[in-house]
């Protein structure tokens, strides 16, 4: 008869701690909203996807205020705060905004402002490889017809990269009027902007080659091609590589056109001529030995840079930038009397890949603010591109190379087509090859070099 109330007791007990529990968990999760609420910012995932094409889960949260990026699991909360637009956006390794640089903290900065400008977004970094079956490019095509739930809101493309995704209908055009005020930006970014007299991109970055030296062995800073090619060493490049761009910049810079009258690809015998008796000169005074035909990759020029094997090389400006040193620096290649265009300025652009209207507007809003002048220069600044807009400039200033720049942006010109460069920089390269190897004279790699193009 006594146990009876003990069973009650040890139920109303339970209940107890039962209904505690309740309020406890409770009490948890208003706390939670109410911090959502009083910070009015929702946080960025960073993932890190360089060689799936399959979106994966996210691995870590960056926490809106320090920047700080942690690891997590995936929040089933998020999915049920009202009215949350999410704002997917792949990004190239350079773009990371995880890492602890400068740059970096400034795009970090620019998308936790933008999100608490607009409480309702939030924002996804995807990093995606440039090449390989891991890209953004490949990734996409991949999607498109596969995982189509799967496909940014956003995605930064290098020029040739964005020109593709427009022809396999990837990218969507855009509106917008950041393009009115024409004369602050310099040419070549705003030319990358349309494909086909459409708007498909807004540009936020570019980027050159130019020549990287070693000042304790080449001497003085060099200005022209007489005082480069005197000094008598030699000058790495990778002439045996398909997708090297330094012949192509020097036919170029000499005023060799790339297309003809009904935009195919196309050679001047006599500048081709003319450019490769450049080379011929050159490699005579010893700046391009044959030896120089067997390196294929630019990564293999840097290590016998760096390594002291050759004390002059032809880079990216942006591989320059994450490579310079005391006594590493780096001039604008230099150009010729009757030409002062510089050739093959290639861009980061940002493109919008959904077909929603209001994700669209949202995202085209985020690459306004990524152009905006003074971030841009802030920006480029810090992660080694070239500026696309014009101003004043007040951190490029403070840059060592900021003179170079200066006489590279006004008269920079957009890389053309890649099914021009993929067609002509091969047979560019190999002629190249022939006459630094003496296998050929310029007359004769000139000819032949025109007749594969055709």
């Amino acid at each position: 008869m006594r146990k009876k109330p003990i069973i009650k007791f040890s139920l109303t007990f339970f209940s107890i701690l039962v209904f505690c529990s309740f309020l406890s968990g409770c009490s948890t999760i208003i706390d939670s909203i109410n911090h959502m609420k009083e910070n009015n910012t929702a946080p960025v995932s960073i993932e890190k996807i360089t060689n799936s094409t399959i979106p994966v889960t996210p691995i870590s949260q960056m926490n809106s205020q320090t920047g700080e990026t942690v690891q997590q699991s995936p929040s089933p909360d998020r999915t049920s705060v009202p009215d949350t637009k999410n704002l997917a956006i792949w990004v190239p390794p350079q773009f990371d905004p995880s890492q602890n640089t400068k740059e970096s903290k400034a795009l970090t900065n620019l998308i936790n402002k933008f999100t608490e400008e607009h409480p309702e977004v939030s924002i996804s970094v995807r990093i995606k490889a440039v090449t390989g079956d891991g890209s953004a490019l490949s990734a996409l095509g991949s999607a498109k017809n596969a995982a189509p739930d799967v496909i940014p809101s956003l995605v930064i493309l290098n020029r040739n990269d964005l020109l593709s995704a427009v022809q396999k209908g990837l990218v969507y055009p855009i509106t917008t009027n950041i393009f009115s005020e024409a004369n602050s930006w310099y040419s070549y970014a705003k030319q990358a902007s349309a494909v086909e007299n459409y708007i498909y991109g807004i540009p936020i970055a570019g980027d050159a080659l130019v020549m990287v030296y070693r000042a304790s062995k080449t001497g003085a800073e060099m200005t022209t091609w007489e005082e480069i090619l005197s000094r008598g060493l030699p000058i790495a490049f990778v002439p045996s590589s398909s997708d090297g761009l330094f012949p192509t910049f020097i036919y170029t810079a000499k005023g060799g056109k790339l297309i003809d009258e009904k935009g195919q690809p196309w050679l001047d015998q006599s500048i081709l001529v003319e450019s490769l008796n450049f080379f011929l000169t050159g490699g005579q005074n010893g700046a391009f030995p044959p030896s120089l035909s067997q390196v294929v990759d630019q990564s293999q020029n840097w290590q016998m840079f760096l390594e002291g094997s050759v004390s002059i090389t032809i880079s990216n400006f942006s591989t320059y930038q994450h490579n310079k040193g005391p006594d590493i620096k780096a001039i604008a290649i230099p150009l010729f009397a009757d030409n002062k265009m510089y050739p093959l300025m290639d861009t980061w652009n940002v493109a919008v890949t959904t077909s929603d209207t209001e994700t669209q507007n949202l995202g085209i809003q985020l690459a306004e603010k990524m152009a905006d002048p003074i971030f841009n220069d802030l920006w480029t600044a810090s992660a080694g591109f070239f500026p696309v807009r014009q101003s004043e400039h007040i951190e490029w200033q403070k840059n060592d190379s900021y003179e170079m720049i200066s006489k590279i942006l006004p008269d920079a010109a957009l890389l053309p087509d890649s099914q021009i460069l993929n067609k002509i920089s091969p047979i560019l390269n190999n002629a190249v090859s022939k006459v630094i190897k003496s296998q050929s004279t310029p007359e004769q790699a000139a000819q032949e070099a025109i007749s594969e193009l055709e």
